[in-house]
Formats: structure tokens, sequence, C-alpha cells
């Protein structure tokens, strides 16, 4: 009985498994029976080692030789399975070996990967991959073996792959490279992994279009806005409505990383395109562009005010409610810096549009309201508010107490100044002394 006993009660769970990966072939009906085990314990083991590893930290180095020399030879294994376990295996200990100044040691691990990358199973490319980005963070772009410049035109093609695994972790790597390394690389492969970037722009998964937006920033940071600017502006034109939004995010970013001067005259002069997704593309862009700079908007405010009144004065619903957006991120962010003349012209342009029944559109021009309330102070919509709060119209009323309400809870303090004075009449006193105060 006793320990030994169990050990052997469990002994033939994990047996067949193993000894048909590596010998000959075992009883069809056992395999079968134990797949399932061992296909959840796999995922158990991997944590367990890389827990254990981790926690010994430099303790481990006497056992990272044993360790790496069981990791290669479990990549060229049969089973695809072991395979991707070995390679997974390695990203779990690459931040070890680094700290055990084996570097050497992940050098040769990341050439073996790399010869690993015309692997045909996706999950398991899709582990080797991530492998390779682990050991690229932890080694550096300039000591990493095989070199950036030889790396990177061997990710290219695995960029076309559909499988979601692969793709993430094939951007991340491609978007690390971009953001550090990028010198490796010579302009022209980084303008080839920019279309092939569209497409991954159409991903379904949230992680790879957002990592593909932020590989687009890095490679205009590397080999400047213009090229990259005409590829992205280009597929303004698409049908694709998930692609043509995550385009206006990533010309957003470009904005950001390269100064918004390089981007927003070849934006305005895209605008001039009698095309409606164009044009709308472009209006989205300003929205993510002026959400994305802050402060700095307040040098670009003047320059797009006459796109802006286009906008407004568009009879597309859309161009309105774009435009509504765009002005409360650039009201936002130039709160308290001396723009008040653009953005109350703007705010003249916006208000006839208070009445419109769309949910969206009336959210744009709440939003657009509630950024001028910050810029231009509450006294400002307090006075276009007041011609309409007792407006014969219920409909009239009800479009006007809303935003009066909006108001309220946003300057309340700061609204007790600007109520109108009432004069008093016969016995009513309507006057409040107390507000005529001050310290």
């Amino acid at each position: 009985e006793g320990p030994g006993a169990l050990y052997s009660a469990h002994l033939p769970l994990t047996v067949p498994h193993k000894s048909s990966d590596t010998h000959g072939p075992v009883d069809p009906h056992t395999k079968h029976q134990h797949l399932p085990q061992v296909a959840d314990e796999s995922p158990v083991v991997l944590n367990g080692f890389g827990t254990v590893v981790n926690a010994l930290g430099t303790r481990a180095k006497p056992y990272l030789p044993q360790i790496a020399g069981v990791i290669k030879w479990r990549l060229n294994n049969k089973s695809a399975k072991i395979r991707q376990q070995a390679a997974d295996l390695i990203a779990r200990c690459a931040p070890v070996m680094k700290r055990c100044d084996q570097e050497g040691l992940l050098a040769h691990l990341g050439v073996v990967l790399y010869e690993n990358l015309g692997e045909e199973y996706p999950d398991v490319l899709g582990s080797v991959l991530g492998a390779l980005k682990a050991i690229v963070n932890v080694i550096g772009m300039t000591r990493m073996t095989p070199p950036i410049k030889d790396l990177l035109p061997r990710l290219t093609p695995i960029l076309k792959n559909r499988h979601e695994k692969v793709q993430e972790n094939c951007i991340d790597l491609v978007g690390r490279i971009a953001d550090r390394g990028a010198e490796f690389v010579p302009a022209r492969e980084w303008m080839r992994i920019c279309f092939e970037l569209l497409d991954m722009l159409r991903a379904f998964k949230k992680a790879i279009r957002r990592a593909a937006v932020n590989t687009f920033g890095y490679i205009a940071k590397a080999i400047g806005p213009q090229d990259v600017l005409v590829t992205l502006l280009n597929n303004l034109k698409v049908q694709e409505r998930q692609s043509r939004v995550c385009t206006t995010v990533a010309i957003a970013i470009v904005a950001e990383t390269c100064a918004p001067f390089t981007v927003l005259p070849a934006l305005m002069n895209e605008y001039r395109v009698p095309e409606l997704n164009v044009q709308n593309g472009v209006l989205k862009s300003l929205s993510f562009l002026f959400e994305y700079i802050g402060e700095m908007g307040k040098d670009y405010i003047y320059a797009v005010t006459p796109l802006l009144e286009d906008a407004l004065t568009d009879r597309d619903l859309v161009h309105r409610q774009t435009a509504a957006f765009v002005i409360q991120h650039m009201s936002l962010g130039v709160t308290g810096l001396g723009c008040e003349d653009a953005l109350l012209h703007l705010l003249n342009l916006v208000w006839p549009n208070v009445f419109e029944t769309s949910p969206h559109i009336v959210q744009a021009v709440t939003g657009a309201i509630d950024g001028c309330r910050c810029a231009l102070g509450p006294a400002t919509i307090l006075n276009f508010l007041l011609q309409g709060l007792f407006h014969p119209a219920r409909k009239v009323r009800e479009v006007y107490w809303r935003h009066y309400n909006n108001l309220y809870i946003g300057s309340q303090d700061a609204l007790t100044a600007f109520y109108p004075r009432m004069e008093d009449e016969g016995i009513n006193t309507y006057a409040r002394a107390e507000l005529d105060v001050f310290i």
C-alpha cells in the first residue's frame, strides 16, 4: 500500500501515450481510452515546469543545458503536440536563461526555432513564433541569432496565414522588431509588410487588429509617414467597414507617432475625393487624431475648421455625426488654450443638429456640446439653451431640457453666476440677494 501503490495505480494512464510517441504501436483501445487525459494534462505539466524554473531563478543554471537538449530533441518529434509543447516551454524558460547569463544557449535555440518556421501545423507554428518572440524580448535585437535582417523576410509570408494563433504571434513579433530594431531591415521590406498588414485589419480577433494598427505606427516611425500613409489612404476606398475603421485608427496613430503636420495635409487633401466612404474615413481619422494628440491640437484647429464647416453643413447624416465627434475630442483637448473663437464658430454649426432623432447623431451632438461646455464655459451653452427651455412645443422643450440637465450635472457650481436676473412682479419676489454676494 502507501504512495508506491498509488503511483503504480496511476502508471497505466501515462505510459501508453508515451510509448506510442517514442516506440512502437500500442493497442488502439488503450490509446483511445487514455488520450483525453493526456491532452488535458499537457498544459498543466507545462505551467508547472515553467513555474518551477522561474521560481528557481539563477539556481536553475546547472539544469538549463540539459533542459535545452531535451527541448531540441522534442522539437523534432513526429507528434505535433510534443513539438508545440517544446516551443511553449522555450517561451517559459527564456527569461530564466537570460537571468542565468545563458545568452549563447538562447541564441542557439533561436536558430533552431528559425529552422522550424516551415512548420505545417498552425498550432505548432504559432508556438514557435511565440518562443521566438520571447527570445527576441530577452536577448535584444543586436545579439539575436539569426540576425533580424534574415528573420523578418521569413515572417512576411507567414503574415498571410489565416490561423488566429499564428497571426497574433507573428504580428506581435513583427511589431516588436518594428519598434526596437527597424534599422536592421530595408525600407522596401517594411513596405511589403505594410501591404500584408492591411489584410490583418479584417481579422476577427480584436487583439490582432490592435497589434496591426500599432505596427503601422512603428513602421511609420522607422521609414517615415509618407509611404505608409499612401497605403492607408488607399485602403479608405474599400467596402468593408471594419477594415476602414481600423485604417482610420492606423492613420491617427501614424499622425501621433510622426507629428500631425506630416499627415494632416495628405488627409485633408483626401477629403476632396467625392466618395462617401473616403470622406467619412477622413473625418473619423481626424476624430481619432484629435483624441490621441490632446493639447497638441491647438496648433491644427484653425487648419481643419473649414473642412469641419463643410462636413457640418453636409446633407449626409454620417458626415455631421462624425464631424461632431471630431469637435468633441478637439474641444476637450484645447480647453483653456485660447481657441474659443474657432470652437464657438463650430458650435454654431453643430447646434442646428440638436433636433436630429437618430441615436448615433444624438450621442455625437451631445458629446460635442459637452466638450464645448468644458472649452467655452457653461455660460455660453446656457445662453444657447435658455431660448428653448420654455418653448411652446414639447419636442423642443424635451431636447433643450436634456442638454440643460447635462450642463447642470457638469457645471452646477459655475452656472450660479449666469442665471438670468428676474424682476419682482407684484407680491412675487424672484430676486435672490445672496446670489449677488461674492468674496
